[in-house]
């Protein structure tokens, strides 16, 4: 730092432009040419990497899935009603089914045939 402060202001001038042209000239401007965005462009898609293309298809796939989801939740909640077969218990679809005939109970079943003869 005390190199610097020495220096009069026009040398650090002189030193500064000096570095500036030695960077030029180390590194000189390119000159754009007719195929330099397809170049970038390529450049580009070859640094894509194939985890992005993976995120890509996982959202595909989840989109496809979430879809496919409210399609059935839309078929089922719209199909027909189930049977009363299935829904009753075995002692309701007995009772719907004998309670017309008559009684189930054994005993009554004897006494009733003793009654006939």
């Amino acid at each position: 730092m005390a190199m610097f402060e020495q220096q009069p202001q026009p040398a650090l001038e002189a030193e500064l432009a000096r570095l500036f042209a030695a960077y030029r000239e180390a590194c000189p401007d390119p000159e754009p040419s007719l195929d330099f965005m397809p170049r970038l462009w390529e450049r580009i898609e070859a640094q894509r990497s194939w985890t992005r293309e993976w995120k890509r298809l996982t959202e595909v796939l989840v989109t496809a899935a979430v879809a496919l989801s409210v399609l059935l939740a839309v078929v089922m909640t719209h199909r027909e009603p189930a049977v009363s077969f299935y829904t009753n218990t075995y002692v309701e679809v007995l009772a719907a089914n004998y309670a017309q005939e008559g009684p189930l109970d054994p005993e009554v079943i004897a006494a009733e045939q003793d009654a006939v003869r």
